[in-house]
């Protein structure tokens, strides 16, 4: 990355390839010059499952780019979206015996604890690291707290693992397109950098993406990325739950999710669907308080699994903290946000919103402020590159 030069970021997911093209001054701010948004093919889960026609659409429009904006691009960084990253939460600890903690300790804290994990997950490559907590003396410490004295400390750090044969994929895509790697980015932490700074969230916060075939979950405690889950469903299999329990067409469902009005549908106890939505089928009297049924219990199960009964989430259960739930169904979203939102404790904040299509570009948006100006709470970025930016990143974990 260099000043005042045009930098590269792509997003590889299911459906889209996203490119984008910024500026850094030397404050590192950036300055979007270029954006584009194409159809993807080739990956499943975020997963490279045809290596050459992925190679041949980046790089017909890496060339469309490069001619436009007149520069040449040799490095990129990529944002990954596959359902494989494990995140491992852990902590070291250093007994101190009222001696001063010191850059020594807290290196071989980090080192230590990397391998023990690289040893126990031989077949993954380490993508980002986080510094979760920070304890001395059973005190929770805001910063890293080199040079205080005391007795033991106990430092917390989350893992995130993208197995090797991934990575090489990934690696394999864009030698193809002649361009080295500079940086693989986790989308859901992207996503969340920029979620962050857009609603100015200076406290732990929860994300939550219901799209149609896949849903996921992000926490970030005190600005740490410290969980992210992915999900094999989506807010169609509440679209599958009334086909099956009511025997419906599941063309007779999207009709009826498209176009009929949820509101207040438990008061409507002693109404029947519409026979207007059959359109040519055979009418089935279906009462709208079964139909409220099926669709409620499933709602209730989805947010149980992603979030208010997650065993892995036990330790928010007193923090109430806020939660950001996005739909990528517009029907979805307008039907089913209220329903959704009751679903959450009483004491919690919960801000609904539908992916729109600016959305695209948040992930890219997010690396590109990553890539900038780093992430406070992010210990050891793996990075390919020069010792200049790894002296950065060391400077900001040590101060």
């Amino acid at each position: 990355m260099e000043i005042n030069q045009p930098y590269l970021f792509v997003e590889i997911n299911d459906k889209n390839f996203n490119f984008l093209v910024v500026k850094y001054d030397e404050n590192f701010d950036f300055k979007i010059i270029y954006s584009e948004t194409i159809k993807s093919e080739g990956i499943s889960n975020g997963k490279v499952v045809d290596a050459l026609i992925i190679s041949k659409i980046i790089k017909e429009n890496l060339n469309l780019i490069e001619n436009k904006i007149n520069f040449t691009f040799k490095s990129a960084t990529i944002i990954s979206d596959q359902n494989t990253y494990k995140c491992i939460n852990v902590s070291g600890y250093k007994n101190l015996s009222g001696s001063q903690i010191t850059d020594d300790d807290i290196s071989f804290i980090l080192n230590d604890i990397k391998k023990i994990i690289s040893d126990n997950q031989p077949n993954k490559t380490l993508i980002h690291l986080f510094n979760s907590k920070f304890v001395l003396d059973k005190n929770n410490i805001e910063k890293i707290p080199i040079g205080l004295y005391g007795e033991f400390y106990n430092q917390h750090l989350t893992f995130f693992l993208l197995p090797k044969n991934d990575l090489k994929n990934l690696k394999l895509i864009f030698n193809n397109c002649h361009i080295n790697i500079e940086r693989v980015v986790y989308k859901n932490f992207a996503e969340g950098i920029n979620l962050i700074n857009k609603n100015s969230i200076s406290k732990s916060v929860g994300i939550i993406n219901i799209n149609k075939k896949r849903s996921k979950i992000s926490i970030f405690k005190n600005l740490s990325f410290v969980y992210s889950e992915d999900y094999s469903f989506g807010s169609d299999i509440i679209m599958s739950d009334v086909e099956k329990v009511c025997s419906l067409n599941i063309d007779i469902v999207k009709n009826i999710f498209k176009n009929m009005s949820f509101e207040n549908l438990n008061e409507k106890e002693n109404d029947y669907l519409d026979e207007n939505f059959f359109q040519g089928n055979k009418f089935r009297k279906i009462s709208l308080s079964h139909l409220n049924e099926v669709i409620s219990a499933r709602i209730e199960e989805i947010i149980n699994l992603i979030f208010m009964k997650n065993i892995n989430l036990k330790y928010l259960k007193n923090e109430n903290i806020d939660v950001y739930l996005f739909f990528e169904d517009v029907n979805m979203f307008k039907n089913f946000k209220k329903s959704f939102a009751k679903k959450f404790s009483e004491n919690q904040r919960v801000f609904i919103e539908n992916l729109n299509q600016d959305e695209n570009l948040g992930a890219c948006i997010g690396s590109a402020e990553l890539m900038g100006k780093g992430w406070e709470r992010e210990a050891i970025p793996i990075i390919q590159t020069k010792k200049s930016i790894i002296s950065r990143i060391f400077n900001t974990i040590f101060g």
